[in-house]
């Protein structure tokens, strides 16, 4: 997979090997900062087309060969494997102010007709310590507890991968290795795949994760491998 961003003279292309992530497996992606991290999860999500891509899969679906994404309905069936197949957990938590905490866990289930089983969202709930939380607002929140809900927002409605962008930058190394290792837990114990964009290494090794290394070339090229 190819994608390029940047204006011509600061443009950037960032290319991915091959990638399977297996449902109930968390994988980290791992690089120094602002060597196009964001951008693969973005492509991998769906969000930005790549400009060459020889085989791209989410559960049956092959996106390549699709031929209504080909025929000019690209945009309307990728927005509707993102709504019902993918979760995301940006940086900043990107929590609605005017909901609360119960409100915002079940938006994108509720969109996508998709909602969990009770007893999955408790337990997930549960797990996440938001049970005395759920009828507050994010701006009664601390940083943790915004970025918690962020990925029970995420995983709600079950979906087949969550990609998650630096879930734990913005947390102190106690709460950033608490909540990684409960991510990891939660992705595993709900059987879902996940992507985890991280400049954490020492979290990444701790929790034996499969990596994809950013390698940066001197041609304004970030190549992505999985490394050992």
């Amino acid at each position: 997979m190819h994608i390029s961003r940047g204006r011509t003279g600061q443009a950037y292309r960032v290319e991915l090997g091959s990638l399977t992530v297996h449902a109930g497996e968390a994988v980290a992606i791992v690089g120094p900062s602002g060597c196009g991290k964001s951008t693969l999860l973005e492509a991998l999500g769906l969000i930005l087309k790549p400009e060459r891509v020889a085989q791209f899969q989410l559960l049956t679906t092959d996106l390549v060969g699709d031929l209504a994404l080909r025929a000019g309905r690209r945009e309307t069936q990728w927005a509707r494997l993102r709504q019902h197949h993918l979760g995301y957990v940006p940086q900043t938590g990107g929590l609605l102010p005017f909901l609360t905490v119960k409100q915002n866990i079940a938006l994108p289930a509720s969109m996508s007709g998709r909602l969990t089983q009770s007893s999955l969202l408790d337990r997930l709930i549960e797990r996440l310590k938001l049970t005395t939380l759920l009828d507050r607002y994010p701006r009664e929140l601390s940083i943790g507890e915004r970025q918690r809900v962020s990925f029970a927002r995420a995983i709600a409605h079950q979906p087949a991968l969550i990609l998650a962008d630096e879930p734990t930058a913005a947390l102190d190394p106690n709460l950033a290795h608490e909540l990684f290792a409960l991510i990891v837990e939660i992705v595993r114990e709900f059987n879902i795949a996940a992507l985890i964009v991280t400049h954490e290494w020492s979290i990444v090794a701790e929790s034996k994760l499969r990596k994809v290394v950013a390698a940066v070339q001197a041609d304004h090229r970030t190549v992505f491998d999985e490394q050992a």
